[in-house]
């Protein structure tokens, strides 16, 4: 009680016992006419000691300033008892005042709690109802709108601040408000509400919405509606439109092995599409069984789950979604997975449910094949030479395998109690951590390393490590998980490699300075062959021409032979001394990288050789563009050697022919020579590329067998191969492929021939 209102509940006795004084002519013997209305004020204003002390001043001066002054009469005459009464009329009109006064207070209270946990409640529907994709809004029971989404007040061209404690009626228009106020008065009932609408929407087009009306309740007590809309325009047209291709929707579920069902609740009629009676087995003819006889179908653990979520979804409308095993006729297990929705008539019962089954028996194997794969991969993981752990971004350890243990040289149970930087060499630390530093902010995903670990004993050995980081879906970093390799050996390997590669090289070097030595002792040898040996050769030649020239006539027969064959075997031992030398050179020559033009080349030598000897007459094919990256002095002896016998195997051929063309196999360019004359067997091909080795005799084509050496020293020069082959009676192909540097092309496949 406040001071101000005691102080006036002590004063208003005596402003009574003024006017009371000065009306008392009219209102004698009325003395508590007037003080009764003061105490009940009093007690008002100051409550009940407020009441109280009003009602003790009024009841002295009402005693003392109008009854004590008249006759006064013996104890319990009708003065005292109507002042008794005036004490206890105060008495009850101050309890009364009282115990209104709190009744008031503890209903305000009770009042603002429930206000305040309105507006609370209210606030967090209204965060929900913002970001929600649906159309939702919040009316009270006068049918305003209290709360509205962005999506809601876009369908009718405002925002949810414009919305706000405007009526319904007068924003959705009266004819819609006419369709739906049944179902607002049903969900104010307390009974929710859902059924499908389809009006003319503010922007002129007709839509159709799925809506569902739920009473909302604080404290038992109904505040509003939760209206949800939900634009179902494109889900009906895409219906319609299946409903008009039924046959493709039929194929289409038996692709898919989905079917469709419904149950009409009015009637207790039931509908199932014939992929329905495919899953179960039955012939699609017969008519769909009843709930709940299609029991049958499942085992009993699974029917017991979906008789459950049925039975929910008939009383209170919830869909379900539940996997169930079904038990066909024919004995074969299959797995589906069963969904359900209810659908409310106008009144808002239960009219409906349809659903689909779909055959997932796929899934279940892919399931199982999953879970058997995982533990395949514990198995592994488990029994793996090499070593996995698996460690937190923090460094400690969470699982490692056997092997990564025998690695460590710890139990798994020590790893737990240890980081993973414990175990690196301290020379290593850094790097290990810098790495890892990079793969958290991004930079790499994951990364291979080789440094050293210390072992339990103390031991350093050398580990290659594979690390990569997991994350979660929203991208946050998980755990990391290493592949570990005990590499010691190989490192060991590497320095007796790097050791024996030492070795070699010196090696090499004494072999080059040997190699460098013996090329000069070569050259000093050409030197005499060329110069002490031409000239023996050329008396010996020189005298026996003479001795024919100037005796022939006194020479027999059988001597004139005789220097016949000297001449000859002359000629022929000159020519062995050019063949060594050209040999030589090949090999000790400077290699020089020229674009050769080979069929250049080739055209010219064949000139050549058609102008020495005009009266062959050979067909020559030469393909055009043919161009290598070589040693253009080295390839035109390669061209004349292998022109030159091409040439001369083809003496004794009535239709000689020769080619030149390019070759691919295994990606490898070839350049071809082949002709179609006396051609060689194959048992003596190890002697073709022999120096001095011969297939054929000096009586059937001339020749000293160095040719074909030489092209294969010229060919080994610049890293290429060559190989022939040959019939007898039918031809020859040599073919040759080089590898000098990077700029070799493969040669144009267009030919142009020339006969000559």
């Amino acid at each position: 009680m406040k001071p101000p209102l005691l102080l006036w509940a002590i004063l208003l006795p005596f402003l009574t016992l003024a006017v009371q004084w000065l009306l008392w002519p009219w209102l004698n013997p009325y003395v508590w006419l007037l003080f009764i209305p003061t105490v009940c004020l009093s007690a008002r204003l100051g409550g009940f000691w407020g009441g109280l002390l009003s009602t003790a001043i009024s009841a002295a001066l009402g005693w003392y300033g109008f009854i004590y002054p008249q006759n006064f009469s013996p104890p319990l005459n009708s003065a005292t008892v109507s002042t008794v009464l005036f004490l206890l009329i105060g008495y009850m009109v101050s309890y009364t005042h009282e115990r209104l006064r709190r009744s008031q207070q503890q209903l305000a209270a009770s009042l603002q709690q429930i206000r305040h946990d309105s507006e609370m409640q209210l606030q967090r529907y209204a965060q929900i109802v913002a970001t929600s994709g649906d159309m939702l809004a919040f009316v009270d029971t006068d049918l305003r709108y209290y709360v509205v989404n962005p999506a809601y007040a876009r369908l009718f061209g405002s925002s949810p601040e414009a919305l706000q404690q405007r009526r319904l009626a007068e924003v959705v228009g009266t004819e819609i408000y006419t369709f739906i106020k049944p179902y607002l008065e049903r969900a104010l009932a307390g009974e929710p509400q859902r059924f499908v609408t389809e009006p003319i929407c503010p922007d002129g087009q007709r839509r159709m919405f799925d809506v569902e009306y739920q009473p909302f309740r604080q404290n038992g007590l109904i505040c509003g509606i939760v209206c949800s809309l939900r634009d179902i325009t494109i889900l009906k047209a895409s219906e319609a439109k299946l409903k008009a291709s039924e046959v493709t929707l039929r194929e289409a579920q038996h692709l898919s092995k989905i079917g469709n069902w419904q149950w009409d609740l009015t009637t207790n009629s039931h509908y199932w599409s014939e992929e329905v009676s495919r899953i179960y087995g039955l012939d699609p003819l017969l008519p769909a069984v009843a709930y709940p006889q299609i029991r049958r179908f499942f085992t009993p653990e699974s029917w017991g789950r979906l008789a459950v979520c049925i039975e929910k979804c008939l009383v209170s409308g919830i869909p379900y979604e539940c996997d169930a095993q079904v038990l066909r006729p024919d004995g074969n297990p299959c797995w589906v997975i069963a969904r359900g929705v209810a659908i409310r008539a106008a009144d808002g019962s239960i009219s409906k449910l349809h659903g689909t089954i779909q055959d997932i028996t796929q899934r279940k194997q892919a399931e199982e094949w999953l879970r058997e794969s995982e533990e395949k991969f514990r198995n592994a993981f488990a029994n793996a030479a090499i070593g996995f752990s698996m460690t937190t971004i923090e460094g400690g350890f969470m699982d490692a395998n056997p092997a990564y243990c025998t690695i460590t040289g710890y139990t798994l149970d020590e790893l737990r109690t240890l980081k993973f930087s414990e175990i690196i060499h301290p020379d290593d630390v850094k790097a290990n951590m810098a790495l890892l530093e990079r793969m958290l902010a991004g930079q790499i995903s994951d990364f291979v390393v080789e440094n050293r670990y210390r072992r339990k004993d103390g031991e350093a050995i050398w580990v290659r490590k594979s690390i990569a980081l997991v994350r979660k879906a929203n991208g946050d970093s998980q755990w990391y998980i290493a592949l570990v390799e005990n590499i010691s050996n190989r490192k060991q390997a590497e320095a007796q490699l790097q050791q024996l590669n030492a070795d070699l090289e010196r090696r090499v070097l004494e072999r080059t300075a040997a190699l460098t030595t013996a090329n000069r002792e070569l050259d000093s040898f050409v030197y005499a062959v060329s110069h002490d040996l031409r000239a023996p050769l050329r008396a010996m030649s020189g005298f026996s021409e003479a001795l024919l020239d100037d005796y022939a006539r006194q020479l027999p027969d059988t001597a004139k032979d005789y220097l016949q064959h000297i001449r000859l075997a002359s000629q022929k031992m000159s020519g062995l001394i050019d063949g060594l030398l050209n040999l030589s050179r090949c090999i000790r020559r400077e290699l020089h990288q020229d674009t050769v033009y080979i069929s250049a080349v080739a055209e010219q030598v064949l000139a050549e050789l058609q102008h020495n000897d005009p009266e062959r007459q050979v067909s020559i094919s030469i393909e055009a563009g043919l161009q290598v990256r070589a040693d253009a002095r080295m390839l035109e002896a390669v061209m004349r050697n292998l022109l030159g016998n091409a040439w001369k195997y083809t003496a004794y051929t009535a239709a000689a022919n020769i080619r030149v063309y390019s070759q691919n196999q295994d990606g490898r360019i070839y350049v071809c020579v082949a002709d179609n004359g006396a051609g060689f067997d194959m048992a003596n091909a190890q002697h073709l590329f022999q120096p001095f080795q011969r297939l054929h005799s000096e009586e059937e084509f001339a020749g000293l067998g160095i040719g074909l050496a030489t092209v294969q020293r010229i060919i080994d020069r610049h890293g290429g191969v060559i190989d022939g082959q040959g019939e007898p009676g039918k031809g020859a192909v040599f073919r040759f492929s080089l590898n000098v540097g990077s700029d070799n092309r493969p040669p144009p496949l267009n030919g142009t021939e020339n006969n000559g």
